[in-house]
């Protein structure tokens, strides 16, 4: 692979012409069925030790059955009839149709990258988040797009810190005895065997592990961003109400769901956090009348909040509106409704407005709240 860095000019860039032989697309692919194939596993540190112990200690047989048999009849690995010994079967398997020493050098590199697979996902994550906190904590409003847009630090930064952490393990050139000094995890003899997989196989260990890292960041993004913007309604609300409680359904209309509900001087509310509408805006609204509550917020950013949904969703009785201030300022006929509140404005004070004014006219409640 060739790097545009260091060329002279665009003709150079031009001049160079990338080849990728057979060879190296099969030796890189196998590289990476392997890691991919090693990562289904789900091998505990120590199984994947006993792996990498059973292929060192008999590196110089060239019987590719009884090599088979060695690895899968160790139980400590994985035990027959469970799914990880399936897993593993498979695995084994591309040893089938593969050199066998060029197979044994990449499963060894393989079983290293995954011992430190979940330190660098530990160690990317936890430097986003310091650094995602460091911002955060000077922003006040957790509903305003300044914060939504900081929040993309997190998954952003992690994909960025473990891509450079990937590069400094898998550099063969590298002079650094450790990954990070933090962890103290040395990686000295792992330069020999990655020099080696380069070397004499063509193998961009970079690139393929940044496939593996990439797939095992991207799950944990999921399974951690889903909350996230319940979260931020829940620490904007939590200090303003007198009991907020989760996620519910009604009692009298199953379908509408709460994402959380809260009571303030005895008056029920529900919320429906929604950080943006798409379609949902028109699910989850009924007149409060035929509800557990007395009135329902729906807390938005508003980027895709459009007159039309604002006045569909409005349509029934006892909703409000709550949206990023920024919306909420770059936009009239949001400003102009005394249904639709900004998140900069959303407090006690606020709420309890509301709650008292409920029986006025709307020109009133525009004069007052608006």
């Amino acid at each position: 692979m060739i790097s545009i860095f260091g060329l002279k000019n665009k003709k150079e860039v031009l001049n160079k012409k990338i080849k990728i032989t057979d060879s190296v697309y099969n030796n890189n692919l196998q590289f990476y069925t392997i890691l991919k194939l090693l990562t289904k596993c789900k091998l505990s540190d120590k199984q994947l030790i006993l792996l990498q112990d059973v292929l060192l200690r008999n590196i110089k047989i060239s019987d590719k059955v009884l090599l088979q048999k060695l690895i899968l009849s160790n139980n400590a690995i994985a035990v027959e009839g469970t799914q990880k010994y399936e897993d593993l079967c498979m695995l084994i398997n591309t040893l089938d149709h593969s050199d066998m020493s060029m197979w044994k050098d990449m499963m060894d590199v393989s079983i290293e990258l995954m011992l430190i697979k979940d330190l660098i996902l530990q160690e990317s994550k936890a430097y986003a988040n310091n650094q995602y906190k460091e911002v955060i904590s000077q922003l006040n409003d957790k509903l305003s797009l300044e914060c939504d847009m900081s929040k993309l630090s997190l998954p952003y930064g992690q994909r960025v810190i473990s891509s450079l952490l990937v590069f400094v393990l898998t550099d063969n050139n590298r002079k650094n005895e450790f990954i990070l000094e933090s962890s103290g995890k040395s990686v000295k003899e792992f330069s020999n065997k990655i020099s080696k997989l380069i070397n004499d196989y063509e193998i961009n260990c970079n690139n393929m592990f940044s496939l593996i890292m990439t797939e095992s960041i991207n799950q944990s993004i999921v399974s951690d961003a889903g909350q996230s913007y319940e979260s931020r309604v829940e620490e904007k609300i939590l200090p303003i109400v007198d009991k907020l409680n989760g996620h519910s359904h009604d009692s009298k209309i199953p379908s509408v769901e709460y994402d959380f509900t809260f009571k303030l001087n005895g008056v029920k509310c529900g919320i429906s956090a929604k950080r943006t509408l798409r379609e949902r805006y028109k699910q989850n609204f009924e007149d409060v009348e035929l509800l557990d509550i007395d009135f329902m917020f729906l807390i938005t950013l508003g980027i895709d909040l459009n007159e039309d949904k604002l006045n569909n969703i409005l349509q029934k009785k006892g909703i409000y509106v709550i949206v990023a201030q920024e919306v909420y300022e770059s936009k009239e006929y949001l400003k102009n409704n005394s249904r639709v509140i900004s998140s900069e404005s959303l407090n006690k004070e606020c709420l309890l407005n509301l709650i008292s004014l409920r029986h006025l006219s709307k020109e009133e409640m525009k004069r007052i709240v608006g």
